[in-house]
C-alpha cells in the first residue's frame, strides 16, 4: 500500500519565527547604529561643532614691535629701545606676533650706537676745530667758534674772557661788540708749540688791524686769536683768527658793548683829530671820541650841520666861547635852510673845544641838529 503521505507542518502562529536561523538576525539584517550612520565609530570622540558666528581669531602684529623697528631704522635709538622692551613683555605675557620685529629694532639702535662711538673716535676732534671754509660747529647755546666766520663778521663775544673761542654772529648793522679783522696763514714747518704760536699770532693780527682802529685797540679793544691746535697744525691748518673785541664803557659807541658798524666805515679816532663833513649822520657824540658815522637812514642821535674854525690865541672862556658858537652855527643853518631856526622835530646843538683842546691848538666847532628822540632820516644835505 502506498506509503502514507507525510504531514504537513503545522501553521505557525503569525509573527512567530519559522526556525532558529530565522529568529537570529544576521548582519546584513542588523539595523544601523546612531554612530554608524555617520561613518564614525562608537570608540572616535565626537568633534564638537562650532557654535554659531563664531570665527577662530588670529593674534595680530604687535604695534610696539612696530614702532620699535621704525624709530630704530630713522635713529631714534632711545625711543626704539624703549618700544622693544615693550613690545618683547607682551608678546610674552600675551602671545602674538612681532618678536622679529621688535629685535630688528634692537638690532638697528644697536647699529646706530656703534656708528655714533667709531664718528666720535675718529673725527671727535676735528669737529671742533674747524678751519677756514669748513661747516659751522654750532654749539647748543647757538654760538660759534671765531674761526668759522669770514673776515668782516662781526659778532658779540664774552668780553670777560679772551680765552673763549666761541662768539655769537651778528649783522654788522646790529649792535654787537667784535668782528673778524683778519684770518692770515702761518709760514709751514714742525709745530712751533702753544708759546712761540701764539707770539706768531699776535704779531700777524698786529698787522692786519685796520688803520682805523690801531690807535685806540689797546686801551678799548682786546686784540684775540684764535690758534690752529696740533692736529690742525699737522693736517696742514695753520690758519689764525684774528679778532678785535670792544671792552670800553661806551665812550663813542653806544651803550656799554654795542658797535653798529663794521669797522671799516667806522671813525674811531679822538675828538679833536675827527674831520667830519656836512650831512654826515653820527650815532652818538661824546666829550672825549666821536661815534662811527652811520647811513642817515638808519637810527642815529646827531647830524652834522656844519663845521668851521674860531680864531684867537687865548681861550676866550667858556661862557663866551659858547655865544661864539651859537651865532656861527645860526648863522650857517640859515645859509642851508633860509632860515636858522630847524625844520621841526629837531633843534640846533653845537661842540665846541674845551680850554685843554684849545691850548694844543684846536679850534673845531661842530654844528649839529638833534631830535628828542632817535633821528631816521637827513635833514642837511651833503655838499
Amino acid at each position: 500500500m502506498p506509503d502514507d503521505p507525510a504531514p504537513a507542518p503545522a501553521s505557525a502562529p503569525p509573527g512567530a519565527p519559522t526556525s532558529d536561523a530565522d529568529s537570529t538576525p544576521g548582519p546584513a539584517d542588523a539595523a544601523p547604529s546612531a554612530d554608524d550612520a555617520d561613518g564614525t565609530s562608537p570608540t572616535d570622540d565626537p568633534e564638537p561643532s562650532p557654535i554659531e558666528g563664531e570665527r577662530p581669531v588670529r593674534a595680530g602684529t604687535n604695534g610696539f614691535a612696530i614702532a620699535a623697528l621704525v624709530t630704530g631704522a630713522v635713529g631714534l635709538v632711545l625711543f626704539a629701545i624703549a618700544f622693544a622692551v615693550a613690545a618683547l613683555v607682551q608678546i610674552r605675557r600675551r602671545g602674538g606676533r612681532g618678536r622679529g620685529l621688535a629685535l630688528g629694532g634692537l638690532g638697528a639702535s644697536a647699529a646706530w650706537i656703534a656708528a655714533a662711538v667709531i664718528i666720535a673716535v675718529l673725527f671727535g676732534d676735528s669737529l671742533f676745530s674747524a678751519g677756514e671754509g669748513e661747516a659751522d660747529p654750532r654749539r647748543r647755546d647757538a654760538y660759534v667758534l671765531s674761526s668759522t666766520l669770514k673776515v668782516g663778521d662781526c659778532f658779540t663775544a664774552q668780553t670777560r674772557d679772551s680765552a673763549d673761542p666761541n662768539v655769537f654772529p651778528s649783522p654788522c648793522d646790529s649792535p654787537h661788540n667784535g668782528e673778524v679783522v683778519a684770518k692770515p696763514t702761518l709760514p709751514d714747518g714742525p709745530f712751533p708749540g702753544a708759546g712761540r704760536l701764539a707770539a706768531q699770532a699776535a704779531a700777524l693780527c698786529k698787522e692786519r688791524t685796520p688803520d682805523n682802529v690801531k690807535r685806540v685797540v689797546n686801551d678799548d679793544f682786546d686784540a684775540r686769536a684764535e690758534l690752529p691746535k696740533r692736529k690742525d697744525w699737522e693736517h696742514g691748518k695753520r690758519t689764525v683768527t684774528c679778532t678785535l673785541v670792544y671792552v670800553g664803557e661806551g665812550k663813542y659807541v653806544g651803550e656799554g658793548l654795542a658797535l653798529i658798524t663794521p669797522l671799516s666805515r667806522a671813525v674811531i679816532t679822538p675828538r679833536h683829530e675827527a674831520m667830519f663833513e656836512q650831512g654826515e649822520c653820527l650815532e652818538k657824540w661824546d666829550d672825549s671820541m666821536t661815534p662811527p658815522v652811520v647811513d642817515c637812514d638808519r637810527p642815529h642821535k646827531f647830524q652834522v650841520l656844519a663845521t668851521y674854525k674860531l680864531q684867537g690865541k687865548e681861550y676866550p672862556g667858556g661862557e663866551k666861547l659858547q655865544k661864539t658858537a651859537s651865532k656861527g652855527c645860526a648863522k650857517r643853518a640859515a645859509d642851508i635852510w633860509g632860515r636858522d631856526s630847524p625844520p621841526d622835530g629837531v633843534y640846533r646843538t653845537f661842540s665846541t673845544p674845551t680850554e685843554q683842546e684849545w691850548r694844543i691848538g684846536y679850534r673845531d666847532v661842530y654844528c649839529l641838529i638833534a631830535g628828542n628822540g632817535l633821528l631816521k632820516r637827513s635833514f642837511v644835505p651833503k655838499k
